[in-house]
């Protein structure tokens, strides 16, 4: 893995590979092997969308000490999801483990809620598509 910038203290790999998923009040983020292995060993995984005019929208998966709460939270142009250390590290460990499931509540009462999975790689082909970083699919044949 090769760090090659630093943004506001928070090191950027050179070639992204995290997914985002946005749907109503829910976050999803599909994680590569090196994104979760960032996640884990680094305590932070971040994607980015690069838009024409210099903007940049970034999101980030941060590891929190133990004992902490999960949270997530959108301020200048990142959204940041923040999920105990002890539980990613766990996920990341166990071959078996998909995903990491959490709801956060919103001042109105209703629920945030944040899924954080393993990005397999599809049952068929993409030729447009590197699934080389992605983790095995379990239900494939080959």
């Amino acid at each position: 893995m090769e760090w090659v910038a630093e943004i506001n203290g928070i090191c950027a790999l050179e070639d992204w590979q995290m997914k985002l998923r946005l749907l109503d009040n829910s976050i999803r983020l599909r994680l590569s092997r090196s994104d979760v292995a960032a996640a884990d060993e680094q305590g932070i995984a971040e994607g980015q969308t690069r838009f024409p005019h210099g903007g940049v929208f970034r999101y980030v998966l941060e590891a929190l000490p133990n004992g902490s709460d999960s949270s997530a939270a959108y301020t200048d142009d990142r959204l940041v999801v923040k999920l105990p250390a002890a539980e990613i590290s766990a996920w990341a460990n166990d071959d078996a483990a998909i995903s990491l499931r959490y709801e956060v509540q919103l001042p109105d009462g209703d629920r945030l809620k944040l899924l954080v999975e393993k990005d397999y790689t599809c049952l068929t082909h993409r030729h447009d598509e590197d699934q080389s970083d992605l983790f095995p699919n379990p239900e494939s044949t080959e």
